[in-house]
């Protein structure tokens, strides 16, 4: 698999976790009305926690590449500080969602 390529699956993910933790700091008291939405947060946190834990690893490693080559590509290098950001946004809203599991 490509490096950029990689990098903007990471991107997908990271953003999807963001958005979908918005949607629930939003419109939580709504969604808590419907009886799936339980599972949904856990799995959501589930995938947060595994991404965050992988993408730590998967960062450090493009990095490390992206910055030993020759010619460093301008695209790639962007991708990564975006990730960086994201991965960030990523950890804290990882962090709130698993506050507001109810058992």
């Amino acid at each position: 698999m490509k490096a950029l390529t990689l990098c903007k699956i990471q991107s997908c993910a990271y953003l999807f976790i963001i958005i979908f933790s918005l949607q629930h700091f939003f419109f939580r008291e709504f969604n808590y009305g419907f009886d799936a939405y339980e599972g949904m947060v856990s799995g959501v946190v589930a995938t947060s926690v595994l991404t965050v834990l992988v993408s730590l690893v998967v960062l450090i490693r493009q990095g490390i590449i992206f910055i030993n080559r020759k010619n460093i590509r301008e695209t790639e290098m962007k991708y990564l500080i975006l990730n960086l950001v994201l991965y960030y946004g990523t950890l804290i809203a990882s962090l709130c969602m698993s506050g507001e599991i109810r058992h």
